[in-house]
């Protein structure tokens, strides 16, 4: 079942086109990256999404019902559709456990308990759970603030550059751990990044965006082979050495 779906979105700021026309949806417990260079829109198009910018033009559909952007609203965003930014946005008086068990505050303590532990255990924080942000690593931060934006949980998840501050043993731990919580609590998940390894470890389809357009939106194990346009062919054989190795090694090709 398709949960958000963009038609024909368009973004332009300052006079400058960030991207247009741009097209793709994510069904319940399906991941979609959009992959791109850094200055490429990725972050603004989750802004977007999310309902805390405008568009120029375009709709964003939220099951079939057509979201409305901040300029409509009187309090921008939408209550199923929970971003996790590069800043995290944690209450710094709040400890991991407070900061995640404020997401579903309006709900008995019995639950709250049982549902941090749940978040806390999964996304292996829980030795993190009485400190506060400041005493934590930037990666600690990012699990703990994936943890709040899933804890009531959401329809839609959009993700800015989720491992940019993780080592890569964390990474690997991380990304396990999304993948499951995704599916198994059906949540559409939007993330973007500029590492296409990250992107092909993750998703189930991967998308680029370059020069304001969004090129192709592909399952990831075709990457391994892709023939057709030149940006993204000179993108794939670039971003990692080792990336069709890796395919050809785990049975995408």
């Amino acid at each position: 079942m398709t949960v958000i779906e963009v038609k024909n979105l368009s973004a332009i700021f300052f006079e400058r086109i960030i991207f247009e026309n741009l097209n793709f949806r994510v069904n319940a417990g399906e991941i979609l990256a959009i992959i791109g260079e850094s200055g490429a829109g990725k972050s603004t198009l989750l802004h977007v999404v999310a309902g805390f910018l405008q568009a120029k033009s375009g709709e964003i559909y939220l099951e079939n019902e057509l979201i409305d952007g901040p300029k409509s609203k009187l309090i921008a965003g939408h209550h199923e559709v929970k971003l996790v930014a590069q800043d995290y946005r944690l209450n710094p008086n709040f400890t991991v456990w407070e900061n995640i068990a404020y997401s579903i505050r309006n709900y008995t303590k019995e639950y709250q308990n049982e549902r941090v532990t749940e978040l806390l255990e999964a996304l292996h924080i829980s030795h993190l759970s009485d400190k506060l942000p400041k005493n934590i690593s930037g990666g600690e931060k990012q699990r703990t603030a994936i943890a709040k934006a899933i804890a009531d949980v959401p329809k839609v998840l959009l993700l800015d550059e989720p491992f940019s501050n993780l080592d890569n043993i964390n990474k690997q731990k991380l990304k396990r751990s999304l993948s499951q919580l995704i599916k198994n609590e059906g949540i559409a998940c939007l993330f973007v990044t500029h590492d296409l390894l990250d992107a092909i470890e993750l998703a189930d389809e991967v998308g680029i965006l370059h020069e304001t357009k969004l090129l192709d939106i592909l399952p990831a194990k075709k990457l391994a082979n892709y023939q057709g346009n030149a940006y993204i062919e000179n993108y794939i054989l670039s971003s990692f050495e080792g990336i069709r190795a890796f395919l050809e090694n785990h049975n995408y090709s």
